[in-house]
């Protein structure tokens, strides 16, 4: 049987046929992986982005953290400053309180050995003395307590030594030196006030009690509401009696500067000034202290508010009050204080600087003030410095890296005043110490505190 099939020959134009096929498949084939492969490159490539996106980001995250734990530590160390000069000022006040004693030395000895009563009874004007300065700024002390101590004493047995007035305000004294029966010293000042049989003694009662509230305005921040307008009200009751005192000038000064009332303050201020440079009153370093400072600043809000006295200058006021203000200074570093306690003085300068438009002599003064600790006011004063330095460059069409300076200060005494509590910003006495037209400046660094305001008024 035989093969009835075709031959089936595979011609050259199959094989080129065949060989197209394969090629397409190759084509489909390298084209496909060439596209897996963009794919592939453009994923990477794209991972590699938003890799470096979240890094970059993270680095940020971690360069900001990093310049905010520095302004924390900054704020700390400022903190620790704060705590040293306030054991200053408490070693200071004790070796006032020693060199007021031994300068009583030989009085004390003197009553001492006096062993009759009509001996004691010599000592009597002393004692009155004594007490009565105690309620207007220079306190007893272990030597002067003593004296007082004992013609009260000598007074119990012969109960005709002093006058009722009299034997209240030693009384007085010397449960106030001791801390003891506040209620029974508030009482003795009142009935001194109500019931004095003159004048004079009546203007202690008042005296006494304007010290006494002091002394609770000064814990709420001398606030107006809180304390500071019945210490006015008792300081004008003793002087419309006849008694001038510095310490009460003062007191009165501190009370209406903190209300707002610049000019009043600085009358104030200026007299107690006078009559301690008159030699009339026994001056100590203290009251000195808060008479020049008291004088600077409230020229300063002066200038600021554009309020100041018919013919004043207000470029005179300002060279007064910087001299003023360096006086300060100087008396607060005599009195023993640390740079820090001297620098609390010192950045009221800044103001200065700022009403005069020298805004590089602002920066410079800042920065010095600022490497000592940071204060909320000596940030403020940095911050506005800089904007307006900034502003200037721009004009003169300053260096980039100028400009750039410029804005990272005020980035960083923005980020510092955000961490300050308000209260230590007190936003309403820093309004009267600059222009109006840096008010909502203030704001904007102080804008934690749109909640409570700093509690002055």
């Amino acid at each position: 049987m035989t093969d009835t099939r075709p031959d089936q020959r595979v011609t050259s134009a199959d094989l080129l046929a065949e060989l197209r096929e394969e090629q397409q498949s190759f084509r489909f084939l390298m084209t496909a992986l060439a596209g897996i492969i963009g794919m592939a490159a453009v994923i990477v490539a794209g991972s590699v982005i938003y890799f470096y996106m979240e890094l970059g980001g993270l680095k940020a995250k971690y360069a900001e953290q990093t310049r905010l734990n520095e302004m924390n530590l900054r704020i700390v160390a400022g903190e620790a400053g704060r705590q040293r000069e306030s054991t200053q000022a408490a070693l200071v006040a004790i070796r006032e309180e020693n060199d007021a004693a031994r300068k009583q030395a030989e009085l004390a000895r003197d009553i001492q050995r006096a062993e009759a009563t009509r001996q004691v009874s010599g000592y009597r004007e002393n004692a009155v003395e004594l007490a009565q300065q105690h309620f207007l700024g220079v306190p007893l002390n272990e030597v002067t307590a003593q004296v007082v101590a004992v013609v009260l004493r000598a007074d119990g047995a012969r109960e005709d030594m002093l006058s009722q007035g009299e034997r209240l305000q030693l009384q007085a004294a010397l449960n106030d030196w001791s801390g003891d029966n506040a209620d029974t010293v508030e009482g003795a000042m009142t009935s001194l006030l109500e019931n004095g049989e003159t004048l004079a003694v009546q203007a202690r009662g008042a005296a006494g009690l304007a010290a006494l509230e002091y002394r609770a305005a000064n814990a709420s921040s001398l606030g107006w509401n809180r304390g500071c307008s019945t210490v006015v009200d008792y300081v004008n009751q003793a002087e419309a009696r006849g008694l001038d005192a510095p310490m009460l000038l003062l007191w009165k000064g501190q009370c209406l500067r903190k209300r707002g009332d610049a000019l009043l303050a600085y009358e104030a201020f200026s007299r107690a000034a006078t009559m301690l440079e008159g030699g009339d009153f026994e001056e100590t370093l203290l009251h000195a202290q808060l008479a020049h400072h008291g004088v600077g600043t409230t020229l300063v809000a002066l200038v600021a508010s554009e309020q100041l006295p018919a013919g004043r200058d207000s470029e005179a006021a300002l060279q007064e009050a910087l001299a003023e203000l360096r006086e300060a200074a100087r008396i607060r570093g005599a009195r023993g204080s640390t740079p820090v306690g001297v620098a609390y003085t010192e950045e009221n300068i800044g103001f200065i600087h700022i009403l005069d438009k020298d805004w590089q002599t602002a920066l410079d003064h800042t920065g010095r003030i600022d490497e000592i600790l940071p204060l909320a006011w000596n940030l403020t004063v940095r911050n506005i410095a800089a904007m307006e330095n900034e502003a200037a460059l721009r004009a003169a069409k300053g260096s980039r890296e100028a400009i750039e300076e410029m804005q990272e200060i005020q980035s960083d005494t923005q980020l510092v005043l955000g961490l300050m509590s308000c209260n230590q910003i007190d936003r309403p006495e820093l309004k009267r110490l600059l222009p109006a037209k840096y008010s909502a400046r203030i704001d904007l660094l102080s804008r934690h505190c749109d909640i409570d305001s700093g509690g002055a008024l």
